[in-house]
Formats: structure tokens, C-alpha cells, sequence
């Protein structure tokens, strides 16, 4: 049912918004890769290519870039910070570079992660703090 959905919108949406490409991005990424990092492409270039031809200069779609930044961090990584702890479902993109980002959980600072060709690398800093435990 979800395929036959997405693919009934896809056909159908015109992408006049910067946040359509970030949506489309968001709902592609589970099942198809390449096709959601296009759309994550298109998404982060709206503002630093200037797509829409001069509204840049009236500053950036802050939903636009804030949104490329969380489809990285939520559905690229799989980050999900809930109750129970810090869960990690990533989804192996090839078309996703070389890169890195930190952020804090919990007072736990500067947790890395990293994505590699293939592999996604967690690095959490020595800390007094209780250890983080991921959850399965």
C-alpha cells in the first residue's frame, strides 16, 4: 500500500515549495535511495544555488535547511533520542558522502558520528555521566 501511494503522488506533485523536495526526501529514504538523496540535493541547493532566482538575498528557508540537517540526522544516521534511550537505525545510502556531526544527548557532549563508504562510526567521549546505552 505505502508503494502504490508514494508512487501515485510522485506523478502527481508539482514541487513549487523548497519544502517538497525535503518531504519527498523524507518519505523515499526507507525505500528508495538514490531517489531520496536527489531530493535531499534539490532541497539543501534551493538556498545555496538560489533556485528560485533571487530570494536568497531575503535569506534562507530556514524549514528548507533545518529539514536537510534532520533528514541527515534522523533518517540517514537513524538517530531517535526517546524515554528509553538513544536509538540508532540507519539507512545505508551509498550516494551519501564522506562526512561527520556531532551532538549532545542527555549532557553526554560532543557524541560523533561519522559516516564512511558502507559504515556508519559512533564515537561517545569518556564522561562522569552514566553511560548511554543504545537501544535495540
Amino acid at each position: 500500500m505505502w508503494r502504490t501511494t508514494v508512487n501515485y503522488y510522485l506523478t502527481r506533485t508539482g514541487h513549487g515549495s523548497t519544502l517538497s523536495s525535503l518531504v519527498h526526501g523524507w518519505v523515499l529514504a526507507r525505500r528508495k535511495g538514490s531517489d531520496a538523496w536527489r531530493y535531499w540535493e534539490e532541497a539543501l541547493l534551493s538556498d545555496v544555488a538560489d533556485i528560485q532566482g533571487g530570494t536568497t538575498g531575503e535569506g534562507i528557508h530556514l524549514g528548507a535547511m533545518a529539514g536537510t540537517l534532520d533528514l541527515v540526522e534522523r533518517v540517514v544516521a537513524g538517530l531517535e533520542a526517546g524515554p528509553d534511550g538513544l536509538r540508532i537505525d540507519p539507512v545505508p545510502l551509498r550516494e551519501v558522502p564522506r562526512c561527520s556531526f556531532t551532538f549532545c544527548y542527555r549532557g553526554h557532549r560532543d557524541i560523533r558520528v561519522q559516516f564512511l563508504p558502507g559504515r556508519l562510526g559512533i564515537r561517545v567521549p569518556h564522561s562522569r555521566l552514566n553511560p548511554l546505552c543504545p537501544c535495540v
